[in-house]
């Protein structure tokens, strides 16, 4: 009697353990979808810009993020910029990247001369989280107030004065490219007798206060500090673009688009400058080499979006541009894995 109820204890305990096991095994199945491969602990590097500065600690914000919310995935955050950081991504040195989107859909086609080749293995993970924008910035008595009349000064052969972003930068590639498309260049206001003084936003700042140049080009996001001190040391105005440039520049190299409304620097951002003032912008995104694997960019993306109140906190300007309707909306293709969230979320 006390060996068969012996076994039979035995037994029991075989069916509890299993049971206890399928359960369990059960439990974990319902950490990813049907058909999908599982996680697999893994370290993956961003490329972001420089140490200490906003889109470097703003990667570490999202990383430990991510990490909280998906421990199989852990991100090691180093320094980039905004034009290394594509090739960086495309050759599959750092897996994922801050970029800025004009400059990455022309690192993915290859546009000259900031790049030489074609970057076609980066992908979009989430955009639109912020703007800059492009302040063409003139004092007030030089008498215009749209760009469409600066084009039309250096046209006519008028000596004018500017300063302008730094040769290298991607802030001097899309102005020229915009100059360009009017039918003027830097170089022409140079052959016109005018000055072009290249300079750091620091220097542009002492350059129009003490009336060096009257006319200034700065890429910042709002409100820019350079423009502040300028807009208080003298009268002052920005020169407003036109549907037509805000659809070219965004159709031609992926700047904000018209229809999203947030190519407007509001009244009162700066002193004495009492309108809305349409200009263009560039936002940024975050991009990841194709070969990254889908479960990690579902899961990326998947986190940041359940967690976007987070997201949100890490900069001022992520609050005001960054949304779940708008993350979808990257310059480059989305990774699969990204896009496949954005469906599943209704966000596609």
């Amino acid at each position: 009697m006390k060996k068969a109820l012996k076994g039979l204890l035995l037994v029991l305990c075989i069916l509890i353990s299993t049971g206890m096991l399928f359960a369990a095994g059960a439990q974990e199945a319902t950490t990813t979808e049907p058909g999908a491969q599982p996680l697999k602990a893994a370290t993956y590097t961003w490329t972001a810009g420089g140490m200490g500065g906003g889109w470097y600690t703003q990667a570490g914000g999202m990383a430990t993020i991510v990490k909280n919310n998906v421990p199989e995935i852990t991100i090691k955050v180093i320094p980039g910029g905004g034009v290394v950081n594509p090739a960086l991504v495309d050759a599959g040195k750092n897996e994922f990247g801050w970029g800025v989107a004009w400059l990455d859909k022309a690192a993915y086609a290859g546009i000259a001369p900031i790049f030489e080749r074609k970057t076609e293995n980066i992908r979009g993970l989430a955009g639109q989280f912020s703007v800059d924008f492009y302040h063409f910035f003139a004092a007030k008595n030089t008498g215009i107030t749209t760009l469409e009349e600066f084009v039309a000064k250096v046209k006519a052969g008028e000596k004018i004065n500017l300063a302008a972003p730094m040769t290298g930068t991607s802030e001097r590639a899309l102005t020229g490219f915009l100059f360009e498309h009017y039918g003027i260049s830097y170089e022409q206001i140079e052959k016109n007798g005018g000055r072009v003084i290249y300079a750091v936003y620091g220097d542009m700042v002492n350059l129009y206060k003490d009336r060096h140049v009257d006319y200034v080009i700065a890429c910042l996001g709002l409100p820019g500090s350079a423009i502040t001190e300028m807009a208080i040391s003298r009268d002052s105005v920005i020169l407003e673009v036109t549907d037509e440039l805000v659809k070219f520049s965004a159709e031609t190299y992926g700047t904000v688009a018209l229809e999203t409304g947030l190519n407007v620097i509001p009244a009162g951002t700066y002193s004495g400058i009492d309108k809305d003032v349409q200009a263009i912008g560039h936002s940024t995104e975050i991009i990841v080499n194709k070969d990254v694997p889908d479960e990690v960019a579902y899961h990326f993306v998947k986190s940041l979006m359940e967690n976007i109140g987070e997201v949100q906190n890490l900069n001022p300007s992520f609050k005001k541009y960054f949304t779940a309707k708008g993350a979808a909306n990257t310059v480059v293709p989305l990774h699969p894995g990204a896009e496949r969230y954005y469906r599943e979320a209704g966000l596609l």
